[in-house]
């Protein structure tokens, strides 16, 4: 972390007395190596500072042109008796005057913090330290933009540090370059070094919680691409858990991902709870769901197992990745509900069922990878958790509550930190109540490990500072080696967390969980471990009762959820497969319910959207088609409609005619099969009752009466008095006919002599 440090000279006299009255109160206040390094400090900097003696003066507002020093590397990370200390870094002349006779000095506080504040503050720019000059070195002439590295090496015996438990611990360490020519040039980089001699420390449980969850931007990729969520984060979560896969390391996993994807089991997943209205507001719509006819209530399929997945990608290497990590010594792998569901927005919207179910469905998935002794977690992702949401996760069955330290912050001021670990009592009725064990993730070192240094409270700066790998490194160790001090016969746990969506440095993060866990008053301890242990009895605060995110989902969403699915099972009842449509209708919806749309809920609304499209969709591929005017000239006649079936099974529907006449009459619909891919022709009988042109709607119902597919409009000319005319025509000629012919026998026959032999007999 580069500081950037101020000309001297417009600030001497003021420096010299803060300088002054900052060495009286260390000396005097420090063990007894504190004041030998005060008295050293004072002869080190008199060469270098004379407005300030073995202090580092503060910033102004503005700084003079400056040299910016930065420690790249700092070595070992923890230094042993015999071991010597290496300091490497770059100066950079920022400036645009050259530095003609640039100096380097090597501080070393002699002293232990004594608190975390105190550490922080030796990381923050322009802060006062009682310091020790190790080395000085002149560098080469620096000319303006121009840069130079460093390399300065520190023999055991020069280091001046206790062998004795009170010397243990972290060190600040500054390298600080100014340009003795007289130019307004300085800078400084600090860092800081950890002390371990040959001392006993009880260790301190350090535990780390790392999330395996899509992120919102994973699943709107994989929903517009139509693939498994699994397979669009597998890259990320992959390189992710090989970081991370080592003792004392729990994966939180997303218990979805450990299910076989639809196309990879050959059937498709689906949430029972969904499908019976599970999205709806309320706990109880769910409840009349019947699990003995919805086949979505099945458990997750199992994964394949590993050696036919050998070289496999995407999801299955991750599902690979996730039981070698389970079946490891000392490692762990806990749960999330089905899809990471926002267990607070499930929480707030009464969909308690929900809830339910996607932790009985996670928890399932796991065992069906062979993690059957995860435990199942409620970890809200929220700063602000509340009751209701630990309540919830507690009922629908989950193992602990996972929650920021702020949220159960103790009520005495400590001069300590406390443990991880606390128990929440939950109401259970006027009289009655339990207590849910829940793990407290420590905010600052968590912060560190990600990459930032966290504000200091009350500092006048309340932005969080990014951090190199180095000082991440440092810092970790120092502010659980503090830990350990602050209380050496009392280890409380600690608990570190990366965010859900992280995505910085694996090799920088792996190097620095290996050094962090491997530090010898470090204890690797899995999230599980801690749960167990037993929590202090301190007093704390309480979480709100209720406390709403404006970016969760809420119910007027879920009941949209739920009303898509119920426009898919509709359609679906026509087909002779329903489940070939409703399931991959209800996957799509599962990942909208994801804690990763807090950060996205444009996107959440636009992944709704979306699905409620394709839905409607569905009826385009099952119409009524149109056709030329028909005409009815009789009473009593059949219109031939014609269907089109563009799906790839079956249907069956109910074809209806309504009239906008009552001249026509349509008797009732009638069931037609429209085979896959084809068309057919059902012929609805119907009776005219009037002449006219009549217009015709054509409706594809289910068997329940529900308008389904894609209606069309007849156009019918009705002429049934044109029956009636033409019968009394037709009858009107036969009798003519009829007379004629009776006329004609009757001439014939006057003509004939009665005494006229018949032909037979005249032939005869």
């Amino acid at each position: 972390m580069t500081l950037r440090r101020a000309g001297r000279r417009p600030v001497a006299a003021l420096a010299a007395a803060l300088g002054a009255a900052l060495l009286a109160v260390p000396a005097a206040a420090a063990p007894p190596q504190a004041a030998g390094a005060a008295a050293g400090a004072v002869a080190g900097a008199a060469a270098a500072t004379p407005a300030v003696a073995g202090a580092v003066p503060a910033t102004t507002a503005e700084p003079e042109p400056e040299l910016e020093v930065e420690i790249t590397d700092l070595g070992p990370p923890v230094l042993r008796p015999g071991q010597t200390l290496t300091v490497r870094g770059t100066v950079e002349n920022a400036s645009a005057e050259d530095a003609a006779d640039p100096v380097l000095r090597l501080r070393l506080q002699r002293y232990t913090p004594v608190s975390r504040t105190a550490l922080q503050r030796w990381m923050e720019p322009g802060s006062f330290s009682t310091t020790a000059v190790l080395a000085r070195e002149e560098l080469d002439e620096l000319p303006a933009g121009a840069s130079a590295t460093f390399s300065v090496e520190i023999a055991p015996e020069e280091l001046g540090l206790s062998e004795s438990s009170a010397a243990w611990g972290p060190h600040g360490v500054e390298v600080a370059v100014d340009d003795t020519s007289g130019a307004d040039l300085a800078g400084a980089d600090r860092s800081v070094m950890l002390w371990y001699p040959d001392v006993e420390v009880q260790p301190t449980p350090v535990s780390v919680l790392v999330p395996l969850t899509p992120t919102a931007a994973e699943r709107t990729d994989a929903s517009l691409a139509g693939t498994a969520v699994g397979d669009a984060a597998a890259p990320r979560l992959l390189e992710l858990l090989r970081a991370v896969d080592r003792p004392g390391v729990t994966a939180a996993v997303d218990g979805s991902l450990l299910a076989v994807p639809a196309g990879e089991a050959g059937t498709a997943l689906g949430s029972g709870a969904a499908a019976g209205g599970a999205f709806a507001e309320g706990p109880d719509d769910a409840a009349d769901a019947d699990p003995g006819t919805d086949p979505t209530t099945e458990a997750p399929s199992p994964a394949p197992p590993s050696e036919d997945r050998a070289g496999a990608t995407g999801w299955s290497a991750l599902l690979d990745a996730v039981a070698a990590m389970g079946a490891g010594e000392g490692r762990e792998v806990a749960v999330l509900p089905w899809a990471d569901a926002d267990v607070a927005a499930l929480a707030h919207t009464g969909a308690h069922a929900q809830l339910e179910e996607s932790t009985a469905r996670a928890a399932e998935a796991a065992r069906a990878a062979g993690l059957r002794n995860a435990p199942t977690l409620t970890w809200p992702a929220t700063v602000y958790p509340d009751l209701d949401t630990v309540a919830a996760g507690d009922a629908a069955g989950t193992d602990a509550a996972v929650l920021p330290v702020t949220a159960a912050t103790p009520l005495d001021e400590l001069t300590y930190t406390p443990e991880g670990r606390a128990d929440l009592v939950i109401a259970d009725g006027p009289e009655e109540s339990h207590t849910v064990p829940a793990v407290l993730v420590d905010d600052r070192a968590s912060a560190v490990l990600e990459g930032s240094l966290l504000p200091r409270a009350g500092a006048v700066d309340d932005t969080a500072v990014d951090l190199d790998p180095l000082d991440a490194r440092q810092l970790l160790l120092a502010d659980t080696a503090v830990i350990s001090r602050e209380r050496p016969s009392d280890p409380r746990a600690v608990v570190l967390a990366l965010p859900r969506d992280h995505a910085g440095d694996v090799d920088a993060l792996a190097d620095n969980l290996e050094t962090l866990l491997g530090a010898p008053w470090v204890e690797p301890t899995a999230l599980s471990e801690v749960v167990a242990r037993e929590a202090p009895e301190l007093e704390r605060g309480t979480l709100p009762e209720t406390e709403v995110d404006p970016d969760e989902i809420r119910s007027g969403q879920l009941a949209a959820m739920d009303a898509t699915v119920e426009r898919a099972r509709s359609f679906a009842s026509v087909t002779a497969s329903p489940e070939q449509v409703v399931q991959p209708v209800v996957n799509a919806l599962e990942p909208a319910l994801s804690s990763a749309w807090r950060e996205d809920p444009a996107g959440r609304a636009a992944l709704l959207d979306r699905v409620a499209a394709d839905v409607t969709a569905l009826d385009a591929q099952v119409r009524a088609l149109e056709s030329s005017t028909l005409n009815v000239i009789n009473s009593s006649a059949e219109l031939p409609v014609h269907v089109r079936n563009d799906l790839t099974t079956d249907v069956t529907v109910q074809v209806a005619l309504e009239p906008s006449d009552q001249r026509l009459e349509v008797p009732g619909p009638v069931t037609l099969t429209v085979p896959a891919t084809s068309q057919a022709t059902a012929t609805v009988p119907v009776r005219a009752l009037g002449s006219g042109d009549v217009n015709v709607a054509v409706e594809l119902l289910t068997a329940e009466g529900r308008p389904v597919g894609t209606p069309a409009d007849l156009r019918v000319r009705a002429r049934p008095d044109w029956e009636n005319v033409g019968t009394a025509v037709v009858a009107g000629v036969l009798a003519v006919m009829l007379v004629i012919g009776l006329v004609r026998t009757v001439r014939r026959g006057r003509r004939m002599d009665p005494d006229t032999p018949l032909p037979e007999e005249e032939t005869a």
